[in-house]
């Protein structure tokens, strides 16, 4: 009797602990893939702004495997997330690392085209690592109680580089004391070898089938970005929509990590590298980021490091082409895909940013906005003060006028029309004064700008237009 007893206590347990373990799951994001939501929104400044297609009347929320698993079809109109997607029941408890892949599709892409086989091949799964030994249960399931926007948000991802390979017991070497130790440079800078990714992307046939048809896939590139105040590996997608263009610039994990994937030169032109996209920025203004090649029918891109400048939306330079096959057959005809564009409807940036111009300069770049400030013989003012440029609208120089009344912090900003900043022109302490910045913006296109002033607990912000 007593041990029918113990029997019983032992399956409530289970049963108890089980379900406290789940208890969380509706809120994680494998629950919700909230992350799709939040970049696709147009409040966030995603492709929802083209298409006006609301993300709750798409299929992308209700992604999911062709089998549960333990093998059963999944319905596409009854399917919800839960434990059956991971979890074989009859086999127990674990789940199969290989699994994640069912869903996670882009690391299966970088494991055919870099193959652990390979020296390119990734040095984690090499030592036998799969998914879990790095994300927990504890993350997978939302243990933590916490409805994340994005696996970008802080917390998301409960495992970092540095808790197996602590900055105390890293190699010493001139990299890791200006980069890692300093925490300017997130480790997936330097170590990842390569992004796999999607380009073109034919949204039309998302709305038929509810899956994706990109043109091709693509590798060998990374870019660089600025996330939480780091340089950070990153990655890009386009899309095209009745005609329209998107693309999105986001912070990327790649699960394609090697111990020395990058060498300075890779990334610094004037540590004696060649890197194609500096090289062009300098001598035009403009990276070209996916050229459509005539003779071949496809889109190319670039590949290589690719710092990512805070003129990117001018900068950046995208061809786009369309699918003039049947929307319904996902037996894609290379034939049916025809070139579009060479022009962006919108772009925008995901949980990250640009570089900023002293980064660029680190690595080679010289191309930027010229800026020069001069304090002018005068009594000092009796408050502070910004002044309209002049002249104004200018082309492609002004100058703008401001006073300080006692020494402070001086902070003046350029901005364009949707608020993203474009040049810093001072960013400094100043003796009171009255000073004068004349600003070039040769490197920027034709529009309206504001410039900002911050002094003490002073703001003030005026309109300029740029003429060309």
């Amino acid at each position: 009797m007593k041990c029918k007893w113990v029997l019983i206590w032992g399956l409530v347990f289970s049963l108890t602990s089980l379900a406290f373990g789940q208890s969380h799951f509706s809120t994680s994001l494998h629950a919700t893939r909230e992350g799709k939501r939040t970049a696709y929104k147009k409040e966030n400044g995603g492709m929802e702004l083209i298409t006006n297609i609301p993300m709750d009347s798409l299929t992308c929320l209700k992604c999911h495997a062709t089998t549960n698993a333990d093998g059963t079809p999944v319905s596409d109109a009854t399917y919800v997330p839960g434990c059956n997607d991971c979890h074989n029941f009859a086999a127990g408890n674990t789940v199969n690392g290989d699994r994640c892949y069912a869903c996670h599709n882009r690391q299966t892409y970088e494991r055919d085209a870099y193959p652990d086989s390979t020296a390119a091949g990734d040095v984690h799964r090499k030592k036998g690592m799969t998914c879990i030994s790095c994300h927990s249960k504890q993350e997978v399931h939302g243990d933590d109680g916490v409805a994340y926007t994005s696996w970008l948000d802080s917390g998301a991802v409960k495992t970092q580089c540095t808790d197996c390979h602590p900055k105390s017991g890293l190699s010493v070497n001139t990299s890791h004391t200006i980069h890692a130790q300093t925490d300017k440079v997130n480790c997936l800078a330097c170590h990842t070898t390569s992004i796999v990714s999607c380009i073109n992307c034919h949204f039309e046939t998302l709305l038929v089938t509810g899956k994706n048809r990109a043109m091709a896939k693509t590798k060998g590139f990374e870019l660089l970005l600025k996330r939480n105040g780091q340089v950070y590996s990153g990655s890009f997608m386009t899309f095209t929509y009745k005609g329209k263009s998107n693309y999105i610039l986001a912070p990327f994990r790649s699960h394609l990590i090697q111990k020395n994937a990058k060498t300075c030169a890779d990334c610094h032109n004037n540590l004696g590298g060649t890197n194609s996209a500096i090289n062009e920025y300098n001598s035009t203004g403009y990276i070209t980021m996916a050229k459509w090649d005539s003779a071949t029918k496809k889109i190319n891109i670039k590949t290589g490091v690719i710092p990512i400048p805070p003129t990117w939306r001018t900068a950046l330079k995208f061809d786009y082409a369309t699918y003039t096959g049947d929307s319904s057959n996902m037996t894609s005809d290379p034939t049916k895909w025809v070139y579009l564009k060479s022009t962006s409807d919108n772009g925008h940036f995901f949980k990250a940013g640009p570089l900023d111009s002293a980064t660029l300069a680190k690595l080679g770049v010289t191309r930027f906005t010229t800026v020069s400030v001069r304090e002018l013989p005068a009594p000092a003012p009796g408050s502070y003060t910004l002044g309209q440029n002049y002249p104004n609208p200018f082309n492609p120089s002004t100058t703008i006028r401001y006073e300080i009344p006692h020494v402070s912090r001086v902070e003046l900003k350029v901005f364009n029309l949707v608020g993203e900043e474009v040049a810093t022109l001072v960013n400094q302490e100043q003796s009171a004064g009255t000073y004068e910045c004349r600003f070039d913006g040769a490197s920027l296109p034709s529009g309206l700008y504001f410039y900002r002033l911050r002094a003490a607990s002073f703001t003030e912000t005026r309109k300029f237009l740029l003429v060309r």
